[in-house]
């Protein structure tokens, strides 16, 4: 059971009410039963529900037939223990399609939050939802007999283009142990507009633990804007988040799919421990912005966080101190501006700080939360309509090509506040400012005439801009170092080799780009990304614009070529910019070769060099300096000859293979090579099965694994290629691949199927079994893993539709838990159903705690196996299986009791 919770006030209480028709309703309700509303609303008539008492087992307010305008104000809302297992404690309110709603002044606990499931208003202020002035404590989505689902203070999904949507003064306190909450606030696939952004603002959020508080999993966040959309129409976007404050969560504030999403002046403090003072092992970083649903840069766009206060323990981080993750690395190219706390040990005096600010906040706006309270000096006046601001904008008269340009506007609004400030060039917008001072640094790309504007806009949508300013911006009186054109190679110099830093191999002015993911002897750091939608300038072909636009970001990028001979070299850098224009220093064994360079504005790129570098140590290094992010895409390599004699041309490589005679479907065979080339050097060996290649080795010893996925006979080659692109192919090696041993139960046991559950999809029947779905399965729990689904995968093996679809819809995870409880004492064979939806995983599968396959591999995209059985003494109840390593995609599991125990 649960641990005990708040009691629901001592009052006399009506059984559960059923709405509809139109009206105010005033009383104490209460229902007992999970599955019956406390107030279920059947109507699409304006109703009220205020000043009541509410006690469930299940949800509080059930609007998801009904209450198209709603005003829920002045309630006390209570979580009562549930009356079946596996399910969760109720909603305080869950509406879906609704079209006006407003909740303000209520005070709800250990329930599941607030739900509202896409929109059906007309697209006016008059039709929006507003939540205002509540209290909430212990979110609470722990179930009655263990285990549980995470749970929002505010869910949001699908409600798409609100007019003047806002979310503002609210407090949530969820204690650890006593709560189990993922985002306290969560917008999923919903939006506000261009012209009025949905406003997060003045929140206060303290506490996302998991259950216990003492596991060490990261489970829930203060703020996450998320979202799968495919179009930028669909995707979660213009939300303002602003003077909130975050206090002891997992993460704080996140932004990770969607556009113009601004988090601005907003307070995260987690000093890592709990209020008894014991650490609190979950967590990670307290603001992260990354593309996570790798959507489209025009879907993915304009998002950041500017000018917050952070100060987030996290073990073994270092962003920016030790011990200290106040942003998450490689995922926050935009959090500018930030005010961390010292280079101190976190406390909860800090945590308790930020309390203190939350209490004196409410007293200056004259705010008293939840049932009964005030909203702002106790009245409900009208304010006076804010004036159209003012605006002024300052900027020099003149600029250059490459130079950034500072502007800086000055706006006011009477009676109101201004909410964006936004600059032009013409018609078209180059940014914008939402907190004073308002300024923005735009980098000319051409020579000629700018006409720059300032726009303000207000909280009541009225804008004003300025007059135009006009700026002559003049070509650069000095070049950047020589940014060579296509095909130009260094004089009297030899390709040694090239890497595209960011992207697979491909061939580029003739020569070949090694795959920077998988280069032999090469080092980078920096956060992999690639943005192929941004247009380039200058234009430039296919192949080296996909490589230009695949890349690795950091401020301090440090590369590292070893296995280079002794000698000179030249060497060329690729280097673009995808947003705002970055200025950085590039070093060259260790020296600053370039200073001063400045990355353009999005789409600018060059190829920087020839740099020269003498190396002795056979490591040619390579580093950036900047104090913000900066790109680089493609590194080439030229050794200067010494002289200019023809050098010998390289005889034709001789190249043999050997590999196993025979294998096993699922079981790595090794493959190795033997490769020389007289006079030169082998550049590559690359492996074949008949016409398909599956793979290559830079370096010797030339090796490489394959994992065969159907049974037949390999005819595996191995084929060499020098530095004069001179390539010889082995001779050709059979292997005969076999099927692996059958998995099927022994019949000797008489085994008995005694239950199977298809963890990504629905009911099912298989091979004449019933299969449960997971969502909602008895005595069934998954930890560690992720729902998804590929139906457009191609199975191999094939097979029959229905466990196609089973295998196809499942659950990932890299360390992951399945339990099946109520299980009788005895011996069980338990089988499960695995897949690779895209790159072989290798990981390791425990039953009941001992390891039973070590080193599976999941083989090429499609590949699936129903792996057993694996054999399980059961005598407390529950089977537990589970998987490390690698990223698992786990379909199902099956559960057979044997009739006599198995060795």
């Amino acid at each position: 059971m649960n641990p005990a919770m708040a009691q629901a006030p001592n009052v006399t209480y009506s059984g559960p009410l059923v709405i509809t028709q139109g009206g105010t309703y005033t009383g104490n309700y209460r229902s007992t039963d999970s599955n019956v509303p406390v107030i279920t609303i059947q109507t699409t008539q304006p109703v009220v529900i205020e000043n009541c008492v509410l006690a469930g087992a299940g949800d509080l307010i059930d609007a998801k037939n009904g209450g198209d305008n709603l005003i829920v104000r002045n309630n006390k809302g209570y979580g009562l223990a549930q009356s079946a297992d596996n399910t969760r404690h109720g909603r305080f309110l869950e509406a879906n399609s609704a079209k006006s709603i407003v909740i303000e002044h209520n005070y709800f606990e250990h329930t599941t939050g607030i739900d509202i499931y896409q929109w059906g208003g007309n697209g006016t202020a008059s039709q929006t939802l507003t939540i205002r002035y509540n209290q909430s404590k212990n979110l609470d989505g722990r179930y009655r007999n263990g285990g549980g689902t995470y749970c929002n203070f505010l869910g949001m999904n699908g409600a798409l283009g609100l007019v003047g949507a806002e979310i503002a003064w609210n407090e949530v306190l969820n204690e650890p142990n006593q709560s189990l909450v993922e985002d306290n606030i969560n917008f999923y696939n919903s939006s506000g507009t261009s012209g009025s952004p949905l406003k997060l603002h003045d929140n206060y959020v303290q506490g996302a633990y998991p259950y216990p508080a003492t596991g060490s999993s990261y489970t829930g966040s203060g703020i996450t804007i998320d979202g799968d959309a495919q179009s930028a129409s669909g995707a979660t976007a213009f939300i303002n988040g602003y003077n909130n404050q975050l206090v002891s969560t997992c993460a704080a504030m996140n932004i990770a799919s969607g556009h113009d999403n601004h988090y601005y002046n907003n307070r995260m403090v987690t000093c890592g421990l709990l209020p008894d003072g014991s650490k609190m092992p979950a967590g990670y970083a307290a603001a992260g912005l990354w593309n996570a649903y790798q959507q489209s840069g025009s879907v993915f766009f304009n998002n950041d966080m500017t000018n917050n206060f952070i100060g987030f323990f996290y073990q073994g981080g270092n962003t920016p101190y030790t011990n200290r993750q106040d942003t998450s690395p490689g995922a926050c190219p935009t959090c500018t501006s930030t005010t961390h706390i010292p280079d101190r040990p976190l406390t909860l005096a800090d945590e308790q700080a930020e309390w203190t600010l939350w209490q004196q906040k409410l007293s200056q706006n004259g705010i008293t939360l939840g049932v009964g309270g005030t909203s702002g000096g106790g009245g409900t006046t009208t304010p006076t309509t804010p004036s159209a601001p003012t605006v002024s904008l300052s900027v020099p008269s003149t600029g250059t090509v490459g130079t950034a340009l500072n502007m800086t506007a000055t706006a006011a609004s009477t009676n109101g506040t201004i909410t964006t400030v936004e600059f032009f060039n013409g018609a078209t917008k180059i940014g914008e400012d939402l907190t004073a001072p308002y300024s923005f640094s735009y980098t000319p790309t051409a020579a000629g005439t700018l006409s720059l504007t300032a726009r303000a806009t207000n909280n009541a949508g009225a804008a004003t801009s300025t007059a135009v300013s006009s700026v002559t911006v003049t070509a650069p009186t000095t070049t950047t170092p020589p940014t060579t054109g296509t095909g130009t190679t260094p004089t009297n110099a030899t390709f040694v080799r090239a890497i595209n830093v960011g992207g697979t191999a491909t061939t580029i002015d003739g020569l070949s780009f090694e795959d920077g993911n998988s280069a032999a002897n090469f080092q980078i750091n920096g956060s992999p990304f690639s943005n192929q939608s941004v247009t380039l300038n200058p234009a430039t072909d296919a192949a080296r614009a996909a490589m230009i636009r695949a890349s690795v970001y950091d401020p301090n990028i440090s590369a590292a070529v070893s296995g280079v001979a002794s000698g000179t070299y030249s060497v060329y850098l690729y280097m673009w910019e995808d947003n705002n224009p970055v200025t950085l220093n590039i070093t060259l064994e260790g020296q600053t070769v370039q200073s001063n360079y400045s990355s353009g504005s999005a789409g600018h790129w060059d190829r920087l060099g020839p740099f020269t570098a003498n190396v002795t140590d056979g490591t040619i290094n390579i580093g950036t300096v900047s104090s913000n992010n900066n790109n680089l895409s493609g590194i080439e390599i030229w050794k200067q000859n010494s002289g200019t004699t023809t050098p010998t041309t390289p005889s034709a490589p001789t190249v043999s293979l050997s590999a196993p005679s025979t294998g096993t479907v699922g079981t790595a065979l090794n493959l190795t090579a033997s490769a020389a080339s007289t006079n030169g050097t082998i550049t590559k060996v690359e492996f074949f099965n008949g016409v398909t290649k599956l793979g290559e080795d830079l370096t010797a010893p030339y090796t490489f694994s394959y994992t065969p996925t159907t049974a037949g006979t390999l005819s595996l080659t191995a084929r060499a290629t020098n530095n004069a692109a001179v390539a010889t192919t082995s001779a050709a090696v059979s292997v005969t691949v076999t099927a692996p041993t059958t998995t099927t139960p022994p019949t000797t046991t008489a085994p008995t199927f005694v239950r199977a559950v298809n963890l990504g999809g629905g009911a099912i029947t298989l091979d004449g079994n019933s299969w449960a779905a997971s969502s909602g399965a008895a005595n069934f729990r998954a930890t560690g893993l992720t729902a998804f689904s590929n139906q457009n995968v191609t199975l191999t093996p094939t097979t029959d539709a229905t466990r196609a679809s089973m295998i196809r819809s499942s659950m990932y995870g890299s360390s992951t838990g399945l339990a099946l409880s109520g299980v009788t004492s005895g011996t069980y064979s338990v089988y499960l159903y695995v897949w690779e939806d895209n790159n072989a995983e290798t990981f390791n599968i425990s039953l009941e705690g001992k390891t039973v396959l070590s080193g599976y591999n999941s083989g090429s995209a499609g590949h699936w196996d129903r792996l057993g059985p694996f054999t399980a003494n059961v005598t407390d109840g529950t089977v537990n299986v589970g998987t490390t390593g690698g990223m698992a995609n786990i379909s199902g599991i099956e559960l057979w009791k044997q009739a006599t125990p198995l060795p």
